[in-house]
């Protein structure tokens, strides 16, 4: 997705969900990227549609510290589930589809003696999500304000949600006051190699927020500071 249609996304949820950026800085703790899907999905004709469950699932190919990992010798997945779409609205080309509820699981699986993440064909199946959510359990996460908004002229779109971590293997990993935080995440039907069954494709970052103090001063404390 192009830099600017991020940026203009950005803008459309800022204006849908009344956020603000945060202040501070930010630590990374994975990239992820996978396919989703709709799981129950009550209208195959239109995606987010009220009472639809919102899954995705896929690949880590990027840790980062505290997480402990070997990517040579495991294989980590992740699996995004229990999204259902509560609300679902237009503005313009895009829709905006606000969804209750929701997790987002980290996993470790041996790519010796375990299981190959396989994403088959017209999910749920066989392989998927089995394949994704096998192995060590090694972070576990809450989502919410999960917004996702796509363009229906060309079917790209982008989704937020706030997470906090909250079990698996690696919690301990994590300082306490690093656990909440936020994810986003670029999405779209753009791509080539879409598994049949699957809506899009989907990159992108879990990050948790890290607060930076702020001290409180006068524009005329500010200005004497400088003049020292």
């Amino acid at each position: 997705m192009k830099k600017t249609a991020i940026a203009f996304l950005l803008g459309m949820f800022a204006l849908n969900a009344g956020l603000a950026p945060a202040a501070g800085a930010t630590d990374i703790l994975f990239d992820y990227v996978g396919f989703d899907y709709e799981s129950p999905n009550p209208d195959p004709g239109q995606f987010g549609e009220l009472g639809a469950g919102y899954v995705s699932l896929g690949e880590v190919p990027v840790l980062y510290a505290p997480l402990v990992f070997n990517v040579l010798v495991n294989e980590y997945t992740y699996v995004i589930s229990g999204l259902t779409a509560v609300n679902r609205q237009s503005v313009g080309p895009f829709i905006i589809v606000d969804y209750a509820g929701g997790a987002l699981d980290l996993y470790e699986d041996s790519r010796t003696l375990g299981t190959l993440a396989d994403y088959g064909i017209n999910p749920p199946n066989a392989t998927a999500p089995p394949t994704f959510n096998d192995g060590t359990h090694m972070l576990a996460g809450t989502l919410s304000s999960f917004r996702f908004v796509f363009n229906t002229v060309d079917n790209s779109g982008s989704f937020e949600a706030n997470y906090q971590a909250t079990g698996g293997a690696q919690l301990a990993n994590i300082p306490l006051n690093k656990r909440s935080g936020w994810t986003f995440s670029g999405a779209t039907s753009n791509a080539l190699n879409i598994p049949q069954g699957y809506a899009h494709q989907i990159d992108g970052q879990v990050l948790v927020e890290e607060v930076v103090p702020v001290n409180d001063a006068s524009w005329g404390r500010l200005k004497a500071n400088y003049r020292k």
